[in-house]
């Protein structure tokens, strides 16, 4: 298939497709939207890939999944599978967005582990402002709106204005724009701020005793704060601008994943870390490893692993450029 004709489908599944899933009975539109992921699988093909014109994201996956064979974390039989599923977790996620744009919210539900998850944020925010750290994995968009709206608080989250890339086709810029700001209607005021935009909106929010989910698992940038942690079977370098929010406003850290367990039903699993410390980040990088670990499939920034070098064990250096 040409990728002129690739193009006007993908603009066509951004466009019209999605948001009619998302208006359609809640099962229904789930079941289409798990078919809409083995379609992408088959074809390879996602916002980021169709936006370069390779399929880069499924060559990343398949490296980042047998990376994980090779850590022991998944058998090297399942590989294939995980990257299949990797697609399938990435369009519900896309779903859930547009589910939350059309302010279907009340229809979803979410149980928390610990019960009290809510209340630990609220106690915690009283003190000081708060660091949530949680990787690509699974549901962790709709995670961010379960803890603003069962604790009351003010939840910010740092995203990155890649998706308004003149190559992105601008039906998919619209549809982050629709995320975005479907999210920011359970937030209690707070945002979806580009970290392009610079750190100083950050410290502000933090010094105010907000809290900032930071995504944990992006690799480092040039000239941007490093971070040595055990994650994933090896201690590897990741990018260390939450450690470096967190030690310079005084913030306390935690971690949070949401996974989908049925159409409508979600459960959100909290780590309490505390105050910037390597011992601190060891904890939270723990726990959100294992949830990888328990279903490598369900972490649809696979393809990022390759970019997540092991390195030698060394004096950590959290927070330093």
């Amino acid at each position: 298939m040409g990728w002129w004709i690739a193009k006007a489908l993908h603009r066509w599944d951004y466009a019209v497709l999605l948001p009619l899933l998302a208006r359609l009975p809640l099962r229904l539109g789930m079941a289409l939207a798990l078919w809409r992921g083995r379609l992408n699988a088959w074809a390879a093909r996602d916002w980021r890939s169709m936006a370069l014109q390779t399929r880069h994201i499924q060559r990343m996956s398949l490296q980042g999944a047998q990376e994980l064979a090779r850590q022991g974390l998944t058998p090297s039989s399942h590989v294939q599978a995980c990257v299949a599923q990797r697609f399938m977790v990435e369009a519900r996620d896309e779903f859930e967005a547009q589910l939350m744009w059309v302010g279907r919210w009340a229809e979803l539900r979410c149980e928390f582990d610990p019960p009290d998850a809510p209340a630990r944020l609220q106690r915690l925010l009283h003190q000081q402002g708060v660091v949530l750290l949680t990787p690509h994995y699974d549901s962790f968009y709709l995670g961010i709106a379960f803890l603003a709206q069962a604790s009351g608080c003010v939840v910010n989250a740092m995203a990155s204005a890649v998706p308004a890339d003149l190559r992105v086709d601008p039906a998919v810029t619209r549809h982050f724009d629709r995320k975005y700001r479907g999210l920011e209607r359970a937030l209690h005021g707070g945002r979806v701020i580009d970290m392009e935009s610079g750190v100083r909106p950050f410290y502000r929010l933090l010094k105010a005793r907000q809290a900032l989910v930071v995504l944990a698992d992006a690799p480092v940038l040039p000239d941007g704060a490093q971070l040595q942690v055990p994650f994933l079977g090896a201690q590897r370098l990741l990018a260390g601008g939450a450690a470096r929010l967190a030690e310079h406003t005084g913030a306390q850290l935690a971690a949070f994943v949401c996974e989908h367990q049925g159409a409508g039903h979600y459960r959100l699993r909290w780590c309490e870390g505390g105050p910037h410390s390597p011992t601190t980040m060891a904890a939270l990088y723990s726990f959100m490893g294992q949830a990888i670990a328990a279903e490598p499939g369900r972490w649809w920034a696979m393809d990022l692993l390759p970019n997540l070098p092991a390195v030698a064990a060394q004096a950590p250096n959290e927070g330093t450029p």
